[in-house]
């Protein structure tokens, strides 16, 4: 007895390549789904032109990056204490800090629902020191009788 095939179902070659074409397209999703989670912003000086390299951390988080050229910056994981990798969670509030030598810091508040989620640019005002004239002479030539430094050797002495 000879069977045959039933007319109306796909015959096993014919199974194959769809499962292979279904197995492709979940691992081509797979990393499309990963970066679903994600806060994202750009950090600006107050003329609205962007920083690079200003640190950006995030609490609760544990996480520092710095920004690119463009002053962006995307953060899509947090740590826990122990150090390790783990996704942003839904419905938390985040606080953002912004910090470069020769601002000051600036901070921004985030209420994390889901998805990817973009802040309003961060406007870092530059950090300004003022110095008072003094009447203190500090030239070294003035002082010959002075050996001494104020600091330590490369010895540590």
């Amino acid at each position: 007895m000879t069977r045959t095939p039933i007319p109306h179902l796909p015959t096993r070659r014919l199974l194959r390549p769809r499962l292979a074409v279904a197995l492709l397209g979940l691992l081509l999703l797979l990393p499309a789904c990963a970066g679903r989670r994600a806060i994202s912003g750009q950090v600006v000086d107050r003329n609205g032109a962007p920083l690079d390299r200003v640190v950006i951390s995030v609490e609760p988080g544990n996480v520092e990056i710095v920004t690119d050229a463009e002053g962006r910056f995307v953060l899509n994981y947090l740590r826990d204490p122990d150090g390790a990798r783990r996704h942003i969670q839904p419905r938390t509030d985040y606080s953002i800090e912004a910090f470069q030598v020769g601002y000051h810091v600036a901070r921004a508040q985030l209420s994390y629902r889901n998805g990817q989620q973009a802040l309003e640019p961060i406007t870092l005002a530059p950090d300004r020191i003022r110095l008072d004239p003094s009447d203190v002479n500090i030239d070294p030539a003035l002082h010959p009788d002075v050996v001494r430094s104020a600091g330590a050797t490369y010895e540590g002495e």
